[in-house]
């Protein structure tokens, strides 16, 4: 590695001396989190994809949230994992923010595909409350409508997925693996980093500002639409009073709470990421407040876990058709009891 990519990975970031040793007690906390969260979102899942939960939009929408909530939890912990998967051995003090060979390919890749899986997740987040904000908005409206499909659903979906892995790859494609093997250091194994060449920096600076806005803007926009979709379900309930409630208005108020507390729980999640990436962008040679923005997102790394986890607990309660499918799905696990019934034959007879 030439003297230039050396004073790269050497002025990057100065992590305090309290760092490097919270970041692996930190590392083994999140990864034994993840265990838990992953199995609460396979269950989630399997509860979304029974056939009377595949024909709700807003549930469609959220099996394709719970999909990027699993891809994330495995890529964080292919990334972060001081077990088995990645060398747990503390790197040299002089060539820090290094990695073995195989951990620099997780470590590239996986945030790659890590990045695309929770910008995914809040995307669907915001646009199943805008959609749903509409459809109460405009219940008479057949266009608007049309939003409520489940096949309106995928196409989101897939949009959103598209439109995420575009906006990554402009960031992540001028990242490359370097070897730390040419300096004067003397390291036990050879490692790498993973940097940005010289001649992309400032290139790089600008659209990792503007690509931390893409992650911050869905955060930013939540709470505002969220508002909006509790004043339309108000002024929506107020239309029906003079009619009598129904069973089915109660129905469909339950599935635009459930809405509004899904898209809620994202608010905090992208805003850590966001504010780095933002910071990196127009900071490149400030290196404290660059250590700052690094140190914040990872120790945010926990909440996306949470918010995941909460979407399982936050159904159970507000939804009556996954308090049901959930009620089918847990039956099929117990076991059956075979009763047997004895019936009795009585036969009369007359006297004559």
């Amino acid at each position: 590695m030439d003297t230039t990519t050396h004073r790269i990975m050497k002025s990057y970031i100065s992590p305090p001396s309290w760092y490097r040793e919270a970041y692996y007690i930190f590392n083994f906390t999140i990864c034994i989190m993840q265990f838990f969260g992953f199995a609460i979102n396979l269950i989630h899942i399997s509860i979304l994809t029974r056939p009377q939960m595949r024909s709700n939009a807003v549930y469609r929408l959220m099996i394709g949230i719970c999909c990027c909530d699993l891809l994330t939890q495995i890529n964080t912990f292919l990334i972060f994992s001081p077990f088995w998967i990645r060398d747990s051995s503390k790197p040299e003090e002089e060539c820090y923010m290094t990695h073995t060979f195989f951990d620099a390919i997780l470590y590239l890749h996986g945030t790659t595909v890590l990045d695309i899986t929770q910008r995914g997740a809040s995307w669907m987040a915001l646009f199943m409350a805008f959609f749903r904000m509409l459809s109460v908005k405009f219940p008479l409206n057949a266009k608007i409508q049309k939003l409520s499909k489940p096949v309106f659903a995928l196409w989101t979906i897939l949009g959103v997925i598209i439109f995420t892995s575009l906006t990554t790859w402009m960031v992540q494609a001028r990242r490359i693996i370097r070897d730390c093997d040419k300096n004067e250091i003397h390291l036990n194994q050879t490692r790498y980093g993973v940097l940005i060449p010289e001649e992309y920096i400032d290139v790089q600076a600008r659209l990792v500002s503007i690509y931390g806005f893409i992650k911050a803007l869905p955060s930013l926009i939540d709470p505002i639409l969220t508002v909006f979709l509790v004043l339309e379900l108000r002024k929506a309930a107020k239309r029906r009073k003079n009619c009598g409630k129904s069973l089915t208005a109660d129905k469909t108020d339950n599935t635009t709470k459930l809405v509004a507390f899904v898209t809620i729980s994202f608010f905090l999640l992208e805003v850590p990421n966001g504010f780095s990436h933002i910071v990196n962008g127009l900071f490149q040679n400030n290196v404290p407040v660059r250590t700052i923005s690094v140190m914040i997102p990872v120790f945010a790394e926990f909440l996306p876990i949470i918010n995941s986890s909460s979407h399982f607990f936050v159904c159970l309660l507000m939804s009556t058709q996954y308090r049901e499918t959930a009620r089918t799905v847990f039956k099929c696990f117990e076991p059956r009891n075979d009763n047997v019934v004895l019936v009795e034959e009585c036969k009369s007879t007359r006297t004559h």
